[in-house]
């Protein structure tokens, strides 16, 4: 396995994986991953995680974003909590990772694109995500309302007024009627206390009132 080759039949594909390469050269599996492992080495491609690569650049071809990429290391998962949060502008602060939902079990993989923390949440819960376009690439992000709730869900404690006050949420960007049908809908009591405490919030700041 040539490395031009491999760039030729792969090098417009944002990532490959270890089975693809076996597939196209149909050569053993160990001469694959001796191969992948030197051109990786090389600097010539990049680990994304074990056994899922992509090209370095100059070589990629592929438009490739770490949002994108979020998406595609541990699947079913969809960004959300603070960093779908900072992206709608719901927080002010940037996050130093990328933190996705999933039904699987919590994991987190770094690698040259960033930190990409996956936390589990349990299936009647998963839901609440569409199609944003970032960069160019299609990526399943949370809406802004379940975003909320995924943060109140997976960080423990009450989530009071006060506690909102302190991240300086945005609310103009929420759609408060959402977050109280999906709190309602989740029929977790302390969503439901959470979600009151937000329209107490989100009052407040609308109105110019200091908690």
């Amino acid at each position: 396995m040539k490395f031009e080759q491999l760039l030729e039949r792969l090098g417009d594909q944002p990532m490959f994986d270890f089975a693809m390469v076996c597939t196209l050269f149909e050569e053993k599996k160990e001469t694959v991953r001796t191969g992948l492992s030197r051109l990786k080495r090389a600097g010539k491609i990049l680990e994304l995680k074990r056994g899922l690569y992509t090209f370095a650049e100059p070589y990629r071809r592929a438009t490739l974003n770490a949002a994108y990429i979020a998406n595609m290391l541990y699947a079913p998962s969809y960004l959300s909590e603070r960093w779908a949060l900072s992206w709608y502008s719901v927080i002010p602060e940037k996050t130093a990772w990328y933190t996705s939902i999933t039904t699987r079990p919590t994991r987190t993989f770094e690698n040259r694109f960033g930190v990409f923390r996956y936390r589990t949440i349990k299936p009647s819960l998963f839901d609440s995500y569409r199609i944003e376009t970032i960069l160019s690439q299609e990526v399943r992000v949370a809406t802004p309302e379940k975003a909320l709730l995924d943060l109140w869900y997976l960080e423990g404690g009450e989530w009071t007024a006060a506690r909102m006050e302190s991240f300086r949420f945005e609310p103009k960007v929420i759609d408060t009627a959402l977050v109280i049908d999906f709190a309602r809908a989740s029929k977790i009591p302390r969503l439901i206390r959470a979600a009151k405490y937000w329209q107490t919030y989100a009052d407040s700041v609308s109105g110019g009132v200091l908690l």
